[in-house]
């Protein structure tokens, strides 16, 4: 097997051939590494190297890009690089990297999830909870979090109602749409019952005074 050509394209990246045909795209620092040139004779197994070496190069830039952007879990980490190289090792083995320089912690993102799902989203802990997974928190993890976290249910859906549902309040169709709503937010029916009951109260109690 011979390099037949090395071709420029964006950046600092060279498409290879091999025995005439498209092999790769080689960073200039793994063409230089390897000291590659056309006519040069190459083993499979060379080739193979070079392309792990290319592909870890291309994972740990992707993952140290992603988590500069902002937090992942490891499992959605792992997803994201799969897309850009196909290879779960050299994906399973960047995350351990990322974990060990801690850039990459599923608790601490846990966490931040629980805060933002819960106060500025204001869902309930089932719908945050969801939310989580969907992010690739384990369900063990999503549920500590979660359980470990310490809001007021009715605080939350009193809030929600004064800034956001009371004009919809005046009727009983109204009132059964701000329910569905609720529901959906993953807030169960007694809690909701309960901010209702609580609001209205609060209400006619301003109306007096």
């Amino acid at each position: 097997m011979r390099i037949t050509g090395i071709e420029k394209t964006k950046g600092r990246s060279y498409k290879i051939f091999v025995d005439g045909e498209y092999w790769y795209i080689l960073h200039a620092e793994l063409v230089v590494d390897h000291k590659l040139k056309e006519g040069l004779s190459v083993t499979e197994e060379q080739l193979e190297e070079i392309r792990y070496e290319a592909d870890y190069r291309k994972a740990r830039e992707r993952a140290l890009y992603l988590l500069e952007y902002r937090d992942h879990s490891r499992k959605e980490l792992i997803d994201k690089l799969l897309r850009s190289v196909n290879n779960l090792h050299i994906a399973e083995e960047i995350a351990d990297k990322m974990e060990e320089y801690g850039f990459l912690d599923d608790e601490r993102y846990a966490k931040k999830l629980a805060r933002d799902f819960l106060e500025r989203k204001r869902l309930g802990k089932r719908r945050a909870g969801f939310e989580m997974m969907k992010k690739g928190v384990s369900r063990d993890l999503a549920q500590q979090v979660l359980e470990e976290y310490e809001i007021d249910p009715q605080e939350q859906l009193v809030s929600l109602l004064e800034c956001k549902y009371a004009r919809y309040l005046g009727d009983e169709k109204g009132r059964r749409k701000v329910v569905n709503a609720l529901l959906r937010l993953g807030h169960p029916y007694d809690e909701i019952k309960q901010a209702l009951q609580q609001f209205e109260d609060q209400q006619e109690y301003d109306e007096e005074f």
